[in-house]
């Protein structure tokens, strides 16, 4: 070991020596001109940063020497000891971290190194995926080099399975992108290219992500608006294959252009339900229903859907109805529903129209309450059989309460005038209906209000003259009738 640093020492002395011989006897002090520096790029792959000069003009350079630069002071990290090597390597770089600045020197066969060539910086890019907006944002450091300018980038987006998306094209100004539509859960990488007039000039690093795992719904639906008493109530279904279970129920308000919250409900199986209780269900309303995200965001929205409300019409005994269709497409089949008291019974069924006619008379005599109350249901012709379906508001009439009595019948004579009965607008809730003779013998009696009298007593006709009757009954509305009067049994 002390041989070996006794040798280093005397080769140390002697090129010492030979250096200060050769400065004595006159040696060459000429800087060479400076290399110029033309490209620096980014292996995406590696991160390695690929340095490019275009060689210093001066005859005798022998190496060069390439530097980091950074606050005006630059730091060799290596010499490249031919004239004819004018491209390097920087396997250590930072540029996958930051953007890094380069400068190049030449040094002649007498060890004189040239002035720094101009600095060129690599391009870095960053990219940050955003879960609540199911976004990645990409950014870079814009690409700077007078000796070959761009015009543009192309943004590189590769998939964690080795695939490709078709590289978006930019304009030079933009050093900014979103990637939207992304598949959750999956690994993204991201570098740009530089180019002129398509012709590639440098590459950035390679940044990569992977995606959040919240899948919005591929589809969200308004199935029904049903409305009652109550308020509103608005039926959902949505994607099941979504990760997101809460949904937000928008009212569009027409005063203020815009939509607003109306209701949050939680989601389960495809479905979810919103309660709107004591909503104004005498307004059309246009609403909307959103998935939201665990940063509060809404996502996927469905169609927009309203409230149907029905408009009813008197003119005489004819009843008009009216309403408004549930979806903007407006391709729902309708159905009308009649309650006279005893629950809603459909009396027309399946057409597209949004007006229909019914007639007192024909169901006057089936009225056992106060009131008729008419609802319409809409229903898609694509919608599945186990949906609910759109549900109007109520429309009503107040039940018409008119009793005839006739003044006289001919029992012998078979027709419609062989039997004495009430006629009625209503059924009533409560009969009593009598007939005695003028003696005050009672000949017929019932509870039944659709039983008459058919002019005979113990199976006997009794002949043609004046027989008095009596009513009692209880109207649907609740008023009590007591009536008397005669009949006339007619020869």
């Amino acid at each position: 070991m002390k041989l070996l640093l006794t040798i280093l020492k005397v080769l140390i002395t002697v090129l010492i020596s030979g250096l200060s011989a050769r400065h004595m006897a006159g040696q060459d002090e000429t800087q060479p001109l400076s290399p110029l520096l033309d490209m620096v790029s980014v292996d995406p792959a590696t991160g390695f940063a690929i340095i490019r000069w275009l060689p210093s003009p001066s005859p005798d350079v022998g190496s060069y020497v390439v530097y980091t630069f950074s606050g005006g002071t630059a730091t060799a990290i290596d010499t490249v000891r031919s004239p004819y090597i004018t491209e390097y390597t920087h396997t250590a770089s930072a540029a996958r971290y930051r953007s890094v600045a380069y400068v190049v020197a030449a040094v002649d066969s007498s060890l004189n190194i040239s002035p720094l060539s101009n600095s060129l910086s690599t391009v870095w890019l960053i990219a940050e995926d955003d879960i609540c907006t199911a976004a990645v944002t990409v950014t870079w450091t814009r690409y700077e080099n007078p000796n070959h300018p761009a015009t543009g980038y192309l943004l590189n987006i590769l998939t964690e399975t080795g695939g490709s998306l078709p590289a978006v094209t930019l304009p030079y100004e933009e050093t900014t992108y979103t990637f939207t539509g992304y598949e959750p859960e999956t690994g993204y990488c991201f570098h740009v290219t530089a180019v002129s007039e398509g012709t590639p000039l440098a590459s950035s690093n390679s940044a990569c992500v992977t995606t959040g795992s919240e899948v919005a719904p591929e589809w969200v639906k308004i199935d029904a608006i049903t409305v009652s008493r109550a308020g509103l109530r608005v039926y959902t279904r949505y994607d099941p294959a979504t990760v997101m279970n809460t949904f937000r129920l928008y009212r569009y308000n027409t005063a203020a252009s815009s939509w607003e919250e109306a209701a949050t409900s939680a989601g389960t199986a495809g479905e979810v339900f919103f309660n709107l209780p004591g909503a104004d269900t005498t307004t059309v309303n246009l609403f909307r229903v959103s998935a939201v995200n665990s940063c509060g965001l809404a996502s996927t929205l469905s169609e927009p859907a309203r409230n149907m409300v029905l408009a009813i019409f008197l003119n005489g005994t004819r009843i008009d109805l009216r309403w408004n269709r549930p979806s903007l497409p407006g391709s729902e089949f309708f159905s009308v529903w009649r309650d006279t008291g005893d629950g809603p019974r459909g009396v027309a069924a399946a057409f597209a129209d949004t007006t229909w006619s019914d007639d007192y008379e024909g169901f006057a005599g089936d009225v056992t309450a106060a009131a008729v109350v008419y609802h319409i249901t809409a229903k898609g012709s694509s919608s599945p059989e186990e949906t609910p379906a759109h549900r109007s508001s109520a429309a009503v009439i107040e039940a018409t309460e008119n009793i005839f009595m006739p003044n006289a019948f001919t029992p012998a004579i078979p027709g419609e005038n062989a039997i004495f009965m009430p006629q009625f607008t209503f059924m009533p809730s409560r009969y009593d209906f009598r007939i005695w003779s003028r003696t005050g013998v009672l000949l017929f009696s019932t509870t039944d209000p659709a039983e008459g009298w058919d002019g005979r007593h113990n199976g006997v006709t009794m002949p043609p003259g004046v027989y008095l009757w009596s009513l009692k009954l209880t109207t649907p509305s609740g008023r009590t009738e007591n009536r008397n009067g005669t009949v006339t049994i007619l020869p």
